[in-house]
């Protein structure tokens, strides 16, 4: 049996193969085993994750399924007693994984720990920046209103992950949410102040990068909620009561509103107006939010005052993403 298993599911990401595979084959930790998954990819993925097998590593292929399925097949191979998550494409600092199972090894009260990011942002011209902060102790009301984690970078007890059911096959965009939301009612969560990990965001075919994929994470997500808060309520969790049908139980949100209206806002500021109508127009529906009833009629009569505003709150956010980059810089 390993101490630990790292999980890394490919789809059509031959290109970041290499860089990614071999940040995971140069950890410090010891004892270690890796499972490269290739979920059904149609370019050469499965050709060059092969090229890395070696004593520790091994690579599983089989007719793509989504993430949550090869994600639930592969940590269900899995030898280690910890499971480390790593995004595709993404890299894991030297340290990582020593640095979490030390963690995991001393305290039997935290079941998920995770690292402070380094977040670099394709196709675009947005500086780094280092995201996430330090967090130890109780989560599963911090969970209500931040998500701790990144996925990609997190590192939990495997046994955890087996007691509360793994990941949930509904949930094809934010299962991690979801779990996360289900093990923090049985465990702190930690998250080292390190940063021991890159992640790449707008990746072509990734969530980010997809705006109708993009909603539909923020709509599961906000039900995760919904249905984690239903636990602490001591009612039923409305998708192992009722099904897919559950979701139609999940109340407006005036958080997803806030959250639509955000990404429009993104969306206006790369001067994408058609996309961001499309947000602030779920932003209304959801609750009648008031801001986002302003930015769609801005959007649709005034998208002139709208793209100037988005190109000035472009250029403030590039000045606050390079402070902030500079700043946590100093810190590592």
């Amino acid at each position: 049996m390993s101490r630990v298993t790292v999980v890394s599911v490919f789809y059509n990401r031959a290109a970041l193969v290499e860089e990614s595979v071999r940040s995971l084959q140069c950890q410090t930790l010891d004892d270690y085993e890796i499972l490269l998954v290739d979920d059904g990819s149609s370019d050469d993925t499965l050709n060059r994750l092969r090229l890395f097998e070696d004593h520790r590593t091994r690579v599983v292929s089989g007719p793509n399924q989504g993430l949550v399925g090869a994600l639930n097949g592969a940590i269900a191979q899995a030898r280690g007693q910890y499971i480390a998550i790593h995004g595709s494409g993404d890299v894991s600092f030297p340290q990582r994984l020593a640095l979490q199972a030390e963690v995991l090894d001393k305290r039997t009260d935290v079941g998920v720990v995770g690292c402070r990011s380094e977040i670099v942002t394709m196709q675009s011209s947005r500086p780094p920046h280092i995201d996430k902060q330090a967090y130890d102790g109780a989560a599963h009301k911090l969970i209500l209103d931040w998500n701790p984690f990144h996925h990609g970078e997190v590192m939990f007890r495997k046994a955890l992950f087996d007691q509360v059911g793994g990941y949930r096959p509904f949930f094809v965009c934010g299962q991690d949410r979801d779990l996360w939301c289900r093990m923090s009612q049985h465990c702190h969560f930690l998250v080292l102040g390190d940063v021991l990990y890159r992640k790449f965001t707008k990746v072509p075919g990734s969530v980010a990068a997809d705006p109708h994929r993009l909603m539909l994470q923020r709509y599961l997500s906000d039900f995760a909620l919904y249905c984690h808060r239903e636990r602490l309520a001591g009612r039923p969790d409305p998708l192992s009561c009722h099904g897919e049908q559950g979701a139609l139980f999940r109340p407006p949100s005036r958080r997803l509103a806030r959250e639509m209206c955000v990404i429009g806002s993104r969306c206006a500021a790369d001067g994408d107006l058609e996309t961001a109508r499309m947000f602030y127009r779920r932003g209304l529906q959801e609750n009648g939010y008031l801001p986002a009833r302003i930015l769609y009629f801005l959007a649709a009569a005034m998208p002139g005052v709208l793209l100037g505003a988005g190109d000035a709150w472009r250029k403030l956010a590039r000045v606050l993403q390079k402070a902030r980059w500079s700043f946590g810089s100093r810190g590592v």
